[in-house]
């Protein structure tokens, strides 16, 4: 059990720190009398990932999908603009980036950048292995649920900064079934069809 725990650790570490270096992105303004702009830059796609324009009721005014591209360039004309604040997001398979833009007349800032880390679920035959960072060491609760909505697994962590677990489906009754992993407000989901 203790090596099955060190291989799925190591295995975890070496994916983040893969995903983590490999996705490199970058958000420059270009502001002057002519023409309110921001460019957005990300290379090194090595998974599909979402890219959002979002206002500050929550409209979506822009979005693609980052999928099969070695490399992405993206120019936002904000001319029409109104003043208030904006967001853009990007979200892949075990981050999401969101940077919150103030538009001010003429003046265009960057007034942050946040990441949330997402839980990683990895599918091999009939087990499923959930690796979730989780650095600010906060109470992390993952359930299973049963397609009728039945809770067959429940664990609360507390303080552990490195989640991992691994769910064998191999006698499971078949149907679908449900991960859940709810840290904070932050809640992911993962289907499990076992035939």
């Amino acid at each position: 059990m203790k090596a099955i725990k060190k291989i799925t650790l190591s295995a975890a570490f070496l994916l983040i720190t893969a995903f983590g270096m490999a996705n490199e992105m970058d958000l420059r303004i270009i502001s002057n009398n002519e023409d309110k702009s921001l460019v957005f830059r990300y290379e090194n796609l090595t998974t599909d990932a979402s890219l959002r324009f979002i206002d500050g009721q929550g409209n979506v005014i822009f979005s693609e999908n980052l999928k099969d591209k070695s490399a992405y360039l993206k120019r936002f004309n904000l001319n029409s603009l109104s003043t208030g604040t904006y967001f853009l997001t990007v979200e892949d398979a075990i981050k999401e980036t969101e940077y919150t833009i103030a538009i001010e007349d003429a003046n265009i800032s960057i007034e942050n950048k946040s990441e949330k880390n997402k839980p990683v679920f990895r599918t091999i035959e009939d087990m499923v292995y959930v690796n979730y960072l989780n650095l600010e060491k906060a109470e992390v609760e993952i359930k299973v649920y049963d397609e009728s909505d039945r809770v067959v697994f429940n664990e609360v962590i507390n303080r552990d900064d490195i989640i991992e677990r691994a769910f064998n489906f191999k006698q499971a009754y078949k149907g679908i079934y449900i991960i859940k992993v709810k840290k904070n407000d932050e809640t992911y989901y993962e289907e499990i069809n076992v035939d």
